[in-house]
């Protein structure tokens, strides 16, 4: 049987090398703040000259920039700079592929185990083109998922399950989740936020820099399975006292974003993962390495966010009746019983019947890849305070965008992400080692967070989605290798 062809390994990292890059975007970095163009632009000056000495480097600093709303206007346009540097990540490994005579483009940016139904996704966002409410939106909707899917992925890919390439993009994407959880936590002890964010009375629902918690949330709930994982299975390497305070401070930010999607699929991560970890390795695997991590860390979590909730830290704040983080939980169960007695859950299901109008009206094309909102502009539901930026749901958002083929396309595409997700970790072609079953287990977590977190929010965004969009890549390389097993 024909061997099946691998793309190179990465290169080792040289720190030293990185050392002019990283000082060049530190100055751009501090220049920002007195001129928001020439920062960025020195910034990207330093990218560029990063990306050509490392391309896990330029992953890292793109996860760690994508949250952040700094950039340039272009022709009355706000392009994010992690934008541009996903185009010079492309660029950089358009090149490599050219010298690399033994690689296609095809290899480095589609021949993914999940290409066919991210092919259909693209045709018909293209083909949306013809319905389209907002041809700009849409377009620059097709970009986004170009950079998402295909090249974010892409670059992640070419790290294979090389350790020393993936540990400046997993640092980096625990630093930042980190980072910005403290500063969510900030937001909710000292009541930094709209009214309409109240919870606890003299609290707020943290959102960090993503202006909406269930989207600070979502992300923080796509970190924790990798973490959680890399601390139960991972290598030695990992498992240090920066790690468990990242693990922690993640864990922190899911609960007090007080967003209800994001706590149900931190436990349905969780749960899968268990699973999962069982089937690969046997029951000895659920243990306390797993369990406290996974487990017992975010209920202590829940504990001390629920006390600090009665603590009034912010003497000017507004005084507002609003739940607690116990009295939220059970709004969890209760809303689902009782939907109309819910005010959130009520806006929601608005929301819904809005998408399933779009879907009846537009059933072949949609209204076009991101014109969800301008279409409920348009056409209002009784009783509907404003017009929501997305459905709150990933299959009727695609479906009112794209046609009904856009909920096949959603269900087939996280069929396809879930399925070779297990298939990289159960295998019996060749045995993982402790990173590679860390990663995957981690990498399944993420998935299965996004897909459970959507049912009720639409997190494709950016900075929200690169927890995604990195598991996506190490699923790809880890059934890459076994494909190569199986052909030998």
């Amino acid at each position: 049987m024909q061997q099946a062809r691998e793309l190179r390994a990465p290169s080792p990292i040289d720190m030293r090398a990185l050392i002019g890059p990283a000082v060049m975007m530190a100055l751009g970095t501090v220049l920002a703040f007195f001129s928001g163009p020439i920062g960025a632009l020195i910034i990207l000056i330093g990218y560029i000259w990063l990306a050509v000495r490392s391309l896990p480097a330029a992953l890292a600093v793109y996860v760690i920039a994508s949250p952040f709303p700094l950039g340039l206007t272009l022709h009355h346009h706000h392009v994010n700079l992690s934008d541009m540097m996903a185009i010079i990540m492309t660029i950089k490994l358009v090149v490599d592929t050219v010298r690399d005579s033994g690689a296609s483009l095809w290899d480095r940016f589609a021949k993914s185990p999940f290409w066919r139904p991210l092919a259909l996704l693209i045709i018909l966002s293209v083909l949306s083109l013809a319905t389209t409410l907002s041809h700009s939106t849409t377009i620059i909707k097709i970009l986004e998922y170009v950079e998402f899917f295909i090249v974010v992925v892409a670059v992640g890919r070419q790290a294979d399950l090389d350790e020393s390439a993936w540990k400046p993009v997993i640092v980096a994407l625990f630093g930042i989740a980190a980072l910005l959880s403290i500063y969510g936590l900030y937001q909710f002890l000292f009541q930094v936020g709209p009214a309409s964010n109240v919870v606890d009375t003299h609290h707020v629902r943290a959102d960090a820099v993503f202006g909406q918690p269930n989207a600070f949330g979502g992300f923080e709930a796509m970190v924790f399975p990798i973490a959680a994982a890399l601390l139960a299975y991972g290598p030695k390497w990992v498992k240090n006292g920066w790690t468990w305070a990242a693990l922690v401070l993640i864990a922190l930010g899911v609960i007090d974003s007080f967003s209800r999607g994001a706590w149900v699929a931190s436990v349905a991560a969780v749960f899968f993962m268990g699973v999962l970890a069982w089937v690969a390795r046997g029951k000895t695997m659920i243990n306390r390495k797993f369990v406290f991590p996974a487990v017992i860390v975010p209920i202590l979590l829940f504990v001390v966010v629920d006390l600090l909730g009665k603590t009034n830290l912010s003497h000017h704040a507004a005084i507002i009746s609003y739940q607690s983080t116990g009295e939220r939980a059970r709004s969890t169960v209760t809303a689902l019983f009782h939907p109309k007695h819910h005010f959130d859950t009520n806006q929601r299901l608005l929301i819904w019947k809005a998408a399933l109008n779009a879907i009846k009206s537009h059933p072949v094309l949609g209204v076009g890849l991101g014109g969800f909102h301008r279409y409920v502009v348009l056409h209002p539901v009784p009783g509907l305070v404003s017009a929501p930026p997305m459905a709150h749901n990933l299959y009727l958002e695609w479906g009112a965008d794209l046609g009904v083929l856009g909920i096949v396309a959603a269900l087939w595409l996280e069929w396809s992400w879930l399925k070779n997700a297990v298939s990289g970790v159960v295998t019996k072609v060749r045995k993982l080692s402790p990173f590679e079953l860390a990663l995957g287990i981690g990498a399944f977590g993420t998935i299965v967070s996004f897909v459970v977190h959507d049912w009720v929010d639409f997190m494709i965004d950016h900075g929200v989605i690169v927890p995604l969009l990195l598991a996506l890549a190490a699923v790809w390389a880890l059934n890459a290798r076994r494909r190569s097993g199986e052909s030998q």
